[in-house]
């Protein structure tokens, strides 16, 4: 990808417009944010994705370590395994 298709996505920042959750057999996410970019176009994240983006910038040094107890609640609630992720977390 060149650098200015990179610029153009960095610079087109998402806000949140809405949240709800989401109650069927068919879908695979608890919580799905309704989103709006800065060109008006309007998408969804689901908290999945969510989840998966805090664990990159933990990864990366970003954002501190959670307690593992917190991520275990996630586990049991939504159906992660973020607690079995390496550096991610710390005994509490």
């Amino acid at each position: 990808m060149d650098n200015n298709k990179l610029k153009e996505i960095f610079f087109n920042r998402a806000e949140a417009e809405d949240a709800e959750r989401v109650i069927c057999d068919n879908c695979f996410e608890h919580i799905v944010f309704m989103l709006r970019d800065n060109k008006d176009r309007e998408f969804s994240i689901g908290l999945t994705t969510v989840l998966e983006c805090l664990v990159f910038a933990i990864s990366n040094g970003d954002l501190p370590k959670l307690p593992i107890s917190w991520l275990n609640n996630i586990d049991n609630v939504y159906y992660t395994n973020l607690s079995e992720r390496e550096g991610i977390f710390y005994d509490d």
